[in-house]
């Protein structure tokens, strides 16, 4: 089938900004949070810069922009078994076309979507690699704390787009500081999710939810590249939980554990976070079985002692295993911590600039992104 050519500007970059919540950020304090470029941070929310980073995406006026790229991570990975959905003829799995493989990676804000978005209108990303076979889940990856320049990590969109998901990373309010919410960061962090009022500490408008821009960026991919079926991550103008992985880093690493407690999903992972400690929702009920829970953190992290505490209180199965020096499975536990030298052990956790490598220049962590990501 012909392929309908895009207009794409450049946004294949091989290392994004890596957004990070402050220590102290359960505890106090207007929070804010750091936003990470490779391997430092930037001072989108009142944090210091770095420039570890071999290049970060231009923030500016990209709307409705991406590119279609042979390269990227693992392009040579097995299929695993994961199903080819260009192939079958129900309506069980998006059809994706993959008569052209490539890479494709997006980005556009929020107002190219939605006129009436309001804040957090900084610039999406999303990516969808189509010389691998679709697994027929999205995964929804949230950002850190603060207002980052742009949501995500197009390095580590692109991992994950290796594993033959479709990725998104939306933009969503997270720097009202969760301090500032008292015994119920719960009720702030559920309220960005869905815009539904529970606190006077934020006010959230249903557009500007993760809910909401989730299914825009998904009917406007739906429309740049129709290729990926994107569409059929709805239903009924809702997103698809059962088919979605929640994930985030930080901040947003709290949320995804949140929203898994309050959707059932198809999994949920979680990279240096949760945190909020001792906070009322880690103990709730979930609707996501605990079992498809999975969390990564880094021993040199400051807040690394309340990963561990969340890991315990959100039930996440296993005890805590170091990838250092146990392999693959680890010992089939789902809290996974990492002492690697790292020179942002924060943000480490992710794909990008921040991460640590092996000798040979390949990421140290894809075995641990893999027992994270892929059933």
């Amino acid at each position: 089938m012909m392929r309908r050519l895009l207009s794409f500007t450049a946004c294949c970059v091989l290392a994004c900004g890596a957004n990070v919540e402050g220590p102290d950020a359960s505890t106090g304090g207007t929070g804010g949070g750091l936003s990470g470029t490779g391997g430092g941070l930037s001072g989108a929310a009142g944090g210091t810069s770095g420039g570890g980073g071999a290049g970060a995406l231009d923030a500016g006026p990209l709307d409705d922009a991406g590119t279609a790229d042979a390269g990227g991570p693992d392009a040579g990975s097995s299929d695993g078994g994961r199903i080819d959905a260009g192939s079958v003829a129900d309506a069980g799995a998006p059809r994706v076309d993959r008569s052209m493989p490539q890479l494709f990676q997006f980005q556009f804000r929020p107002s190219a979507v939605e006129p009436d978005a309001g804040r957090a209108d900084a610039t999406q990303l999303a990516a969808l690699d189509t010389r691998v076979a679709p697994r027929g889940q999205l995964v929804v990856y949230l950002h850190g704390a603060g207002t980052p320049a742009t949501c995500g990590s197009t390095a580590h969109n692109a991992l994950l787009a290796s594993f033959g998901y479709h990725v998104i990373s939306p933009c969503y309010l997270s720097d009202y500081g969760v301090g500032n919410c008292g015994a119920d960061i719960g009720g702030c962090r559920l309220e960005a999710f869905d815009g539904v009022d529970r606190t006077t500490v934020i006010d959230v408008r249903p557009a500007e939810s993760i809910t909401a821009r989730i299914v825009r960026m998904l009917e406007r991919l739906s429309t740049l590249n129709p290729q990926g079926d994107w569409n059929w991550f709805l239903v009924n103008g809702e997103p698809r939980w059962d088919a979605i992985v929640i994930s985030g880093i930080s901040h947003g690493a709290s949320t995804a554990g949140l929203i898994g407690l309050n959707r059932r999903v198809a999994r949920v992972v979680m990279l240096s976070g949760p945190l909020d400690t001792n906070q009322a929702w880690l103990t709730g009920p979930s609707l996501t079985p605990r079992d498809a829970f999975w969390a990564f953190t880094h021993q040199r992290d400051p807040q690394h002692p309340g990963h561990l505490a969340a890991f315990t209180a959100l039930q996440v199965p296993g005890t805590p295993v170091n990838v250092d020096v146990t392999p693959p499975p680890y010992g089939r536990s789902h809290r996974l911590f990492s002492n690697a030298d790292a020179g942002d052990p924060h943000g480490s956790t992710q794909a990008g600039g921040g991460s640590p490598r092996l000798p040979d220049g390949g990421a140290r962590f894809t075995p641990v992104w893999e027992a994270l990501y892929r059933p």
